[in-house]
């Protein structure tokens, strides 16, 4: 009988398959909190959902149907065959992770996603579906960005984690730490237009188009094929009423022409194809 140990060389990938398989697999163990407690809520508190610089994922008096919207970075048009009480019933989430992952607070999005595949036993799959949405694209046919977009200078390392107080302190006239944004609204000496100023710090443009969703109430997808990641800033007045003196100030102007002028983006509305997610099973969780 040959011996196996006459070519060794054909071991050589079978070594380096269990190897990675190994850390692959060590990965995959590591993404996930370190505690997690959800909890039913029975209580009147306002819906909040906060990822922290500091490794910490809370939610409160939040339905299923909201983390899973969060988790997945998608419009409520997005996800399919959900049944009914994942948007009624409420919970109060509060998990932790350490060491802090680089990269900022999205850093914590897969973590949420594993978290609601064991705790609630999610199991979906991914489609894509034609759907009324915005596009995020250049504005200009150049591809020329605006003057409130840069490179960002954010430190994303998860070395250095800011406190809330501190974050809270420069809140007003700073940045944010990495992935996280700012919005500050106030009035100019003279003005009657109440004005919103964004500040969004080390964010991809995939997350930029996720953020935007919440404004337009559609899916928005980026087209831009910008790579990288950026800090960007833009401003604009609220729309007054009509009864309001003094109409829009046009160094501030409206939301999207903010985007166009000051980011060198525009939202296209069009039918197109846009990921969903399919919801195949869900339970509620079992008691902490």
């Amino acid at each position: 009988m040959k011996s196996a140990f006459r070519h060794p060389q054909l071991l050589v990938p079978i070594l380096l398959a269990a190897v990675l398989s190994t850390v692959l697999s060590a990965r995959q163990q590591a993404a996930a909190f370190d505690v997690a407690s959800i909890k039913p809520n029975v209580s009147t508190a306002n819906v909040a959902i906060q990822l922290t610089p500091n490794g910490r994922f809370t939610a409160t008096n939040t339905s299923l149907r909201v983390l899973i919207l969060r988790a997945y970075g998608i419009h409520d048009s997005q996800l399919i065959s959900a049944p009914d009480w994942i948007a009624e019933e409420r919970f109060d989430v509060d998990a932790r992770v350490e060491p802090v992952p680089t990269g900022g607070p999205n850093a914590l999005l897969p973590l949420v996603r594993r978290l609601l595949i064991e705790r609630f036993r999610l199991k979906t799959h991914d489609e894509m579906r034609e759907l009324p949405a915005y596009v995020l694209t250049f504005a200009r046919g150049d591809r020329r960005l605006g003057p409130q977009i840069r490179p960002t200078r954010a430190d994303c390392s998860g070395a250095s984690q800011p406190t809330q107080a501190e974050i809270r302190a420069q809140a007003r006239d700073g940045w944010p730490p990495c992935g996280m944004m700012f919005m500050v609204s106030f009035v100019d000496s003279g003005d009657v237009a109440l004005k919103v100023r964004m500040r969004r710090s080390a964010t991809t443009m995939a997350q930029f188009a996720t953020a935007l969703q919440g404004s337009v109430d559609r899916p928005v997808v980026d087209r831009t094929g910008l790579e990288g990641v950026f800090d960007l800033e833009y401003s604009f007045a609220q729309q007054p009423a009509a009864n309001t003196p003094g109409g829009q100030d046009n160094n501030q102007p409206m939301f999207l022409v903010a985007l166009e002028e000051q980011l060198g983006l525009k939202l296209e509305s069009r039918r197109t194809g846009a990921p969903v997610v399919v919801i195949d099973s869900v339970e509620r969780p079992a008691p902490d």
